[in-house]
């Protein structure tokens, strides 16, 4: 794998969909972000937008505050 930059998401190698690998590895011992993260499965917009996160970290986020559906999903996965 790719090294960790200074993003909590995890460092984010090419696209595809190996981010939801991840974040479902990181879900494994939470269920709260366990339930976010088969909501978002279930939303391909908001799936693009926690993709988004990953890849270009926490800053991404901003673009999403007046969304209130993803939003809530990207704040149930920052734990």
């Amino acid at each position: 794998g790719g090294g960790m930059g200074g993003n909590p998401f995890g460092g984010m190698g090419g696209g595809g969909m190996g981010g939801v690998q991840e974040l479902l590895q990181k879900a494994m011992g939470n269920p709260k972000v366990m339930a976010a993260v088969q909501k978002a499965a279930g939303n391909p917009k908001v799936m693009a937008a926690v993709q988004d996160v990953m890849q270009n970290g926490p800053g991404a986020m901003k673009k999403y505050e007046n969304d209130r559906e993803v939003k809530a999903i990207l704040d149930e996965l920052k734990g």
